[in-house]
């Protein structure tokens, strides 16, 4: 079961742009942050969309490798799974990666910093060639490490560590009842709870090994939901359905504005569950209103470049500060008021969204093909 469910794609790409609204906002460019923040605190938990990449992550690998792994999984279907899976991730990783490392040589020649320090020394640059970034082994007891040089490339580390056990996961799940599956999922929600608890108190505070379980319990969620999308299938009304996804949509935005530092954590965890919904809805609805706009040509595209947007975009801002500092002499945005940083940010997001487009093209693509098996299950 391969074939391609377009309002998740698209739900894919719009997770990928709110990452780099929050990268650039409050990473890049602290200032435009500020102003965002002014408004609401909706970007400044933009850290979330990658909890719902991992939730579909798990649904959509569910979707493309049910049958294949329904009645067991042998050696020939997991090696050739698993080749497939490292042709979707490793080629750009290993892309950015070599960008970044001819960056590093370039400040030798062109600015007066010193290279290959803080998170881009070479034993760093090691852990994220071999994607062992979760687990630095200079950084004991491995639990707060931040060993990127890509700091979007953490995600792809933990989740290869998932990708290894998800045959097993889904061979597990997939014929267990419907009311195992709601202990399972309640299970699940209770283990994030406690994750959330007993590490630093928020999502986004969850890296090196912790970041491992938060995406396996989030990945399960996504086989789960998966289940329940096939039971219900049909079986409610394409206006309901609509007024069920704007309703997941509003309760996903009012999570995400209203977000309060002291409850920042209990936040986190329950919009879970309401990104499980959102996911069940869209892809449920076939001929909605809000099936028309997720189908767009625009959004499907957006989503169809996502892992590249994903991936690019810090890499880009790199770049950004590195010139910056060597045409200017200074520090990108420490002159920035907070109209010139929103037009920084402006600027910024084409930018990402054309050098996306050539990623995709001339790497994603290409080293896919070249990479992947003959008869590859990627999606």
């Amino acid at each position: 079961m391969n074939k391609q469910i377009g309002s998740l794609t698209s739900l894919r790409g719009i997770a990928a742009l709110i990452i780099v609204v929050f990268h650039f906002s409050y990473y890049i460019l602290p200032p435009a942050g500020v102003v965002l923040s002014s408004s609401s605190n909706f970007f400044k938990n933009g850290y979330l969309a990658v909890d719902l990449f991992f939730i579909l992550s798990g649904f959509i690998m569910t979707h493309v490798y049910l049958d294949r792994f329904y009645l067991e999984v042998n050696k020939f279907s997991y090696w050739e799974y698993l080749q497939a899976r490292f042709a979707r991730i490793y080629p750009l990783h290993l892309f950015t990666l070599s960008v970044l490392f001819c960056m590093e040589i370039a400040k030798v020649f062109l600015l007066d910093t010193t290279a290959f320090t803080g998170h881009f020394t070479l034993v760093s640059l090691f852990s994220n060639v071999f994607l062992l970034q979760a687990f630095d082994l200079t950084c004991l007891p491995l639990l707060w490490c931040k060993t990127y040089w890509n700091e979007p490339a953490w995600s792809i580390s933990v989740e290869f560590v998932i990708y290894c056990v998800f045959p097993f996961i889904l061979f597990s799940l997939l014929k267990t009842k419907p009311k195992t599956d709601a202990i399972v999922y309640i299970f699940t929600l209770i283990s994030i709870l406690l994750l959330i608890k007993f590490t630093r108190g928020t999502l986004s505070t969850i890296t090196g090994v912790p970041s491992i379980a938060r995406c396996g319990l989030e990945c399960v969620f996504g086989i789960i939901t998966y289940k329940a999308y096939l039971r219900s299938e049909r079986e409610t009304a394409t206006k309901h359905l609509d007024v069920l996804a704007i309703a997941a949509v509003t309760l996903v935005t009012l999570i995400m504005c209203n977000s309060v530092d002291n409850l920042r954590g209990l936040y986190d965890w329950s919009i879970l569950p309401v990104f499980s919904l959102l996911i069940l809805i869209l892809a449920s609805s076939n001929n909605g209103l809000i099936s028309k706009l997720m189908n767009s040509s625009l959004l499907l595209y957006l989503g169809t470049i996502s892992y590249s947007i994903y991936m690019v975009h810090w890499c880009l801002a790199e770049l950004l500060k590195t010139f910056w500092l060597y045409k200017f002499h200074l520090v990108f945005g420490s002159d920035f008021n907070g109209d010139r940083s929103l037009l920084a940010l402006g600027l910024f997001i084409p930018a990402v969204l054309l050098t996306a487009s050539l990623t995709y093209r001339f790497v994603e693509v290409p080293m896919r093909n070249l990479l992947k098996p003959r008869q590859s299950l990627l999606n």
